[in-house]
């Protein structure tokens, strides 16, 4: 046997389905670390390092943060549409890694506030490519009826790094000092470079002739081929348009881009309206989002397995319902039109409806990763090459990225907004509405394995 056929040392547990989740997940990791590692230390590099004035760093943390969702949502369809083309996916995680690195020391290093936006670019456009290609990585690897449960592994990793960045960051700052608190993120980095390195996807698996066999199989592939499927291949127009006509897929879309609009939400109303509501502080309000947040990290898998056993559309509908009791709930607490629940029993219920909101919330979230996915592979049985020797995979897991971006960005400016113009109580109303408009949409739409 030639060297050529030999197969990598490790090769067994390189090309492994646990392995290569695991990669994608420290990806992920990764990347939503990073993204909260800057929020608390937001503060001190305009401050201390890039000299901006006090009156202007609200509206240039705000800037900072969206900026990242913007260069995510723009590059996302780009990034998926060339990923597609490509013979495999190892290259474009590395080139996204190292994105991320030159993007995450220009960031530390930064002395203008220029060079720190171009480094938050880079940091977007990386995060955009881990998210798009990692999911894609993940999806062709799992079986159908386990996506739903490793698609819940990987969101507890994305979701843990959500939560440990920002405390991570903050407690070195004040302890270790600036460059000290980086280390942590060089650290993480360098774990993700020696999985990434190490991780053998089945596009890299070493058969004889391979590469004589793809060219044998698609020449004999068009020649079998009816005219009519071959021109049922769609363009890279028709993509989109096949997948956007699709009741599944846009019902999905629009669930993941409402239901991060809402989380997000939170992070602009809940402060202000606890510290209005109840004089709670900064301590109150941070447990609050911890209750939000770890629930997901504990029941997501939970949840991803449920849906592999019944499909996604009664946990998403069911959810939503409990949802939009929850929040109806939640605008009434503190309220003082509400006797019965302002007074005493006002903090008591608003926190036991935090705490249930984010029960509920893992069995609502990622509903576009597992739809989308279900979608694309009933496509790919009923034609191999419908999309193209990359499957779509890269492209459709842009859409989602997109629909979840966009959901970062519209969340804060809409939760905001009502609050500022109606009231908090009128804008978790507002929610509940969305959340049985939702519901009825999950029912109607998404798969079920009945």
């Amino acid at each position: 046997m030639s060297s050529s056929l030999e197969k990598p040392i490790g090769y067994e547990w390189r090309s492994s389905r646990w392995f290569i989740v695991s990669t994608i997940s420290i990806a992920l990791f990764a990347e939503t670390f990073l993204y909260g590692f800057l929020v608390p230390i937001l503060g001190y590099i305009f401050e201390s390092r890039l000299g901006i004035e006090p009156a202007q760093r609200q509206r240039l943390t705000s800037v900072v943060l969206a900026m990242h969702g913007v260069c995510s949502a723009i590059s996302g369809p780009v990034i998926g549409h060339f990923v597609d083309q490509l013979p495999n996916r190892k290259s474009p995680l590395l080139l996204s890694l190292l994105g991320c690195i030159v993007g995450t020391a220009i960031v530390a290093c930064s002395r203008s506030l220029s060079l720190f936006l171009l480094g938050r670019c880079l940091q977007g456009v990386a995060g955009s490519f881990v998210w798009i290609v990692g999911l894609a990585t993940v999806a062709e690897t799992t079986s159908q009826d386990r996506v739903g449960t490793v698609m819940g592994l990987v969101n507890s990793f994305a979701h843990t790094g959500i939560m440990s960045g920002p405390i991570v960051s903050g407690l070195l700052l004040e302890t270790a000092g600036y460059w000290a608190t980086w280390s942590i993120p060089v650290v993480i980095l360098t774990i993700d470079i020696i999985a990434r390195l190490l991780m053998i996807e089945k596009f890299d698996d070493p058969k004889p002739n391979c590469a004589s066999e793809r060219t044998d199989a698609s020449e004999t592939t068009g020649l079998l081929t009816s005219p009519e499927n071959q021109q049922g291949t769609p363009t890279t127009l028709g993509f989109w348009r096949t997948m956007l006509s699709n009741g599944r897929v846009f019902t999905a879309l629009l669930v993941s881009l409402s239901i991060v609009s809402l989380s997000t939400g939170f992070d602009t109303t809940l402060p202000l309206h606890v510290d209005e509501a109840f004089g709670w502080g900064t301590g109150t309000t941070g447990f609050l989002f911890f209750c939000l947040s770890v629930p997901s990290i504990l029941i997501s898998p939970l949840a991803g397995w449920l849906r592999d056993r019944i499909g996604i559309r009664a946990p998403t509908t069911v959810g939503f319902v409990i949802q939009a009791i929850l929040m109806a709930i939640l605008g009434i607490a503190g309220n003082s039109h509400f006797s019965w629940a302002s007074a005493e029993a006002g903090p008591a219920i608003y926190m036991t409806s935090i705490v249930a909101i984010g029960i509920v919330q893992p069995f609502v979230l990622g509903v576009a990763n597992i739809e989308l996915t279900a979608v694309l592979k009933e496509k790919q049985e009923e034609n191999p090459e419908s999309f193209g020797p990359g499957g779509g995979f890269s492209r459709i897991f842009s859409m989602a990225e997109v629909a979840s971006t966009l959901g970062l960005i519209l969340g804060p400016i809409l939760s905001g907004s009502l609050t500022e113009v109606f009231g908090y109580t009128y804008m978790s109303w507002t929610w509940s509405v969305i959340c049985i408009i939702l519901a009825v949409l999950a029912c109607r739409f998404l798969g079920s394995k009945s």
